[in-house]
Order: C-alpha cells, then structure tokens, then sequence
C-alpha cells in the first residue's frame, strides 16, 4: 500500500494494527481547563445544556411524588418513570408548538403520527434500547445533563449509597432553598393538572386532550408570574453559590448582576452577545477590578484569548500543511522554515526587522487583542493569519506582565490556573524576551502549536481513535484533517434562558422587564 493510498477516514495506526478513526476532538491545543474551573466557579449549578430553569423544580416535585407513590429502590424502574415523565414533557412542548426542551424532535414526530392517544413506548422505547428513542441516553434529561448541576445546589441526592437514585432534599434554612419547597411550589402551579399528568405516566399513554389539558402548567418555558415558584427559583440562583460548602460565596449573584447591567445598556443590539460581560471587564483593565467575580472573569477572558488566538495560529499551520503537501509526507524543519520566511516578508513589510527587533518590545499594531483575534479569524491569507495572531499575543503578554505577580497569586489562590494557562505560559513567553521577531515566530509556532498539539492528540489517543491533525514520523509530517474551533462558553447564555423564563429579561428584546430593572436595584443597593 503507497502512502498516498492512507485515506482521512482511516489510517493505520503504528506496526500495522488496528485501523484508526480520526475523531473530531475537542480543545485541539488542551489550553481550556483554565476557563473550565473558571466558570464553574462562577455559576454552579448551571452548564452549557441546562437551558430551562424549570426542570429544577419538576425533578423536586417528580423524586418527591415517586418516594411517596411508587417507592421502589431500583435504579432501572426509577429511570422507566423518569423517561415517561420526561416525554410527556417534550409532547407537551410539541402540543404547544414550541421548542427548546430536550427529547422535542422526537416528540414532534411521535405527536404527529399519532392518532387521539399516544403509547409512551413509541417515544421513550422502554424495554427495549433507548438508542433512537426521544433521549438516547438510559438515564434520561436528567442523568445526561441536570443531575450534576441539581446536586450541586443541594436540590436532590443520592438516596442512601445507591448510585443513580434519586430523592428531593428536605431541610429548612432562611437563605438556602431544599428540592421540598421547589416541589411544593411546583404542586401549587399544577394542582389542577397533577393528575392528569400522574395518571399518563402510571398508564404509559396520554391522550391528545390531556396534553391540552397540561399544556399551561406543565409548558417547560413559562413559570407563572408572581408564583411562589418563580420567586423559590430567584432566591435560588441568587443566594450562596453551594449549600454544602461551609464557607458562602455568591458569584453567582454577582454575576447575575453583571449580565443585567449588561441588558440595561444593551440598546440596539440584535443578539446578546455571552461575552460581553467578560470583555468589558478585560478591557476595564486587571488593576481596577474591585471584586472577586470581576478578577475571575478577566482571568476567564485573558485564558480564551490565549486559547482562540493558538487554535487560530495551528487552524492556518493544517491549512498551510494542506495546501504545500497536497496530502502526502513532507520534511517538517523545511516546512516550518518556508513558513517564517513568508512571515519575515510580511514583517519587513510593515517596517519591521524581523531578524533584529526584539519581540516582546513595542507594539506592533495599534487593534485591542480582541480586534486581532477577530481579523485572524476572519483573514483568508494563512501567513497574513498568523502575524495578526501573533500580535495578539504580543499584546496580550503586554498588557498582563506587569500584573503577572498579581494575577499569579490570585488564580494560585483558587487553584485556577493549569500548566498549560496563559499565567504560567507568560513566564516562558518573558524568558524568551531576547527573542527576535523571527525567532519568537519560529520559537511560539514550534513550541505552542506543532508540539503542543502532538502532545494532547498523543494523550487523548485511545485503542482506535486519534484526535491528531497530522501525523509525524522521522522528521516527516502529514496532513489528516481540518477542524472547529471559537471561543468556550462561559454559561452565561444559559443564565440568559434562566433569566427569560423568570421574566427577568424580554423574550423577544435585548431589555430588562419591570421585574428585571426590580431585581437589578435590589442587587445593586
């Protein structure tokens, strides 16, 4: 077999054994760990996928109902009841011709082919695998992508040591708020239709009429203004960050009022942009921060700028790789060499000597770090690419040294920052400060990029699967394949969607409602 015939989809893994399968991967360079602990420090009890706030109260409300009804200590039985109860939720949504809850494609099909009653089985395909069903995975919503969240705000746990079953939490506290007072809650805006809603899952159908009956108390988005529910939820998601912890913080809280006040001076704007919050709060500069939650998230947005902008530089190296191999082995030194000598050109082009002047010196262009990023990302030119991203990662080194010691001792103290973060990689970036323009260029894409990728594609190499871009043997690379790659979500669209359903921000506008500017005073008294 000749190496042009090695295909994409398939490439044989060292000594001719078993085939490997490219994967796209996630976090190409592993420089997100950083921005990970961040935000999970910032708003727990929220992820990237929990976009409906609601489901916190009906999980209390569904555990406490199930304890009392049925009882029964098997995860397998729990899950069944679960899953039923999950669907209906999603033919409920379906029913009301709305979107954006879990399981709804499904449910709109189901809804759709259906007759006047609909067997739940056709949905939740119970007895048989749950592959193809409205939710592949076994455990349900819940088990995929609340259960973490949910405990982590004290509103379920396990029951007993019996991994995977569940019970609603039961306590009293003036500041905190159990799975019982959400479910009582819940109880009060879907009294009426609780039994409808007990018997469907008891019987494993619904009818088409029971589902118009359901379709106000149980509709997912909607959680009835002025209701105890709505108000349990705010003191909620604005109280201690996590119950269970003895010493209280409330980023949260603080952040909540920080996106707020974004919405506040949102006018005009079509889409919310997530990032907001963070880049205002980088570009307000590292020492006029006054708060915790204001330092973490300038750190967040400092660790996804340095993120973004290598991502960037090894998306334009596998387009080059591309481009010069056209799909076969070539010499890497070589490579790299015709690489800086393009990039030499364009320095001198500008007015620099790159084989002289100093890297970390003035610099080079007068864009913020985010303009830089963003003319990277969007410049069809790879070498051109690549010095826009090398100045940006001129000036975010600095606009940071100076503060390095701060900054340093601040994410030490949370424990933030990782080997890979941008606060330790600053330190090498400065050792490096006798570095011509040339050399550093040479010496990032090296180091940062070519080897730091090999690196993580090597560690996350599994018996089959290989997240690698390109492949390397002898002083030969190859390339394998493209991929995706932005910045990480903070969570905050999440807190967003939270914030609609409680009627806090306008569904249809970037503004605050009456409750919204309420709650925004009483934050910021």
């Amino acid at each position: 077999m000749s190496i042009s015939q090695l295909q994409t989809n398939q490439v044989k893994a060292p000594y001719m054994g078993k085939p490997h399968y490219p994967i796209t991967g996630l976090d190409q360079l592993g420089l997100n760990l950083t921005s990970e602990r961040i935000f999970d420090c910032l708003l727990p009890g929220l992820n990237n996928v929990t976009q409906r706030i609601r489901y916190y109260s009906f999980y209390s409300w569904f555990f406490q109902w199930y304890a009392a009804h049925i009882g029964n200590t098997s995860v397998k039985q729990q899950n069944s009841y679960l899953r039923r109860a999950e669907f209906i939720l999603a033919l409920v949504a379906a029913h009301n011709q709305k979107g954006g809850v879990p399981g709804i494609t499904k449910a709109q099909y189901i809804y759709e082919v259906s007759d006047e009653v609909i067997d739940l089985k056709k949905g939740t395909q119970e007895g048989g695998t749950s592959v193809g069903s409205y939710w592949n995975n076994s455990r349900g919503v819940l088990g995929q992508y609340y259960i973490s969240s949910i405990k982590q705000l004290g509103i379920l746990a396990d029951q007993g040591s019996t991994n995977g079953l569940y019970i609603r939490t039961d306590f009293e506290h003036e500041s905190k708020v159990s799975g019982k007072q959400l479910a009582e809650a819940f109880i009060e805006n879907t009294a009426s239709q609780l039994s409808g809603f007990i018997k469907a899952i008891e019987d494993n159908s619904i009818s088409k009429t029971t589902l118009e009956e359901l379709k106000t108390g149980f509709d997912m988005l909607l959680i009835p203004n002025k209701s105890k529910e709505q108000k349990l939820f705010w003191q909620l998601f604005s109280g201690v960050d996590n119950p269970k912890l003895k010493v209280d913080t409330f980023y949260r809280k603080e952040t909540i009022k920080l996106v707020l006040q974004s919405f506040n001076k949102a006018y005009n704007i079509q889409k919310y942009n997530q990032l907001k919050v963070p880049l205002s709060l980088y570009d307000k500069k590292w020492d006029m921060l006054s708060t915790t939650t204001e330092k973490l998230w300038y750190l967040y947005m400092m660790e996804q700028f340095w993120s973004v902008a290598c991502t960037s530089a090894l998306d334009s190296f596998l387009k080059i790789l591309k481009d010069i191999s056209n799909d076969n082995w070539i010499d890497e030194a070589e490579l790299v060499t015709s690489i800086m000598s393009k990039l030499d050109v364009l320095y001198e082009s500008e007015g620099m000597q790159p084989k002289k002047d100093l890297f970390i010196a003035q610099q080079f262009m007068e864009y913020s770090v985010v303009d830089l990023i963003n003319l990277a990302r969007t410049e069809p030119d790879q070498y051109i690419k690549l010095v826009f991203i090398l100045c940006a990662i001129q000036k975010l080194f600095l606009e940071n040294w100076p503060h390095y010691t701060s900054i340093l001792e601040f994410a030490k103290s949370f424990n933030m920052h990782a080997a890979s973060s941008f606060i330790v990689s600053i330190a090498d970036i400065e050792s490096q400060n006798q570095l011509s323009i040339s050399d550093f260029s040479h010496y990032f894409l090296t180091r940062y990029i070519i080897n730091r990728h090999y690196y993580v594609a090597l560690r996350k190499l599994s018996a089959t699967q290989n997240s690698a871009k390109f492949y390397r043997e002898e002083g030969n690379i190859r390339y394998v394949d493209k991929f995706i790659y932005g910045y990480s979500s903070p969570r905050i669209h999440t807190l967003v969607d939270f914030l609609k359903d409680l009627n806090l921000i306008h569904r249809d506008k970037i503004e605050l409602t009456e409750l919204g500017q309420q709650k925004l005073k009483a934050l910021s008294v």
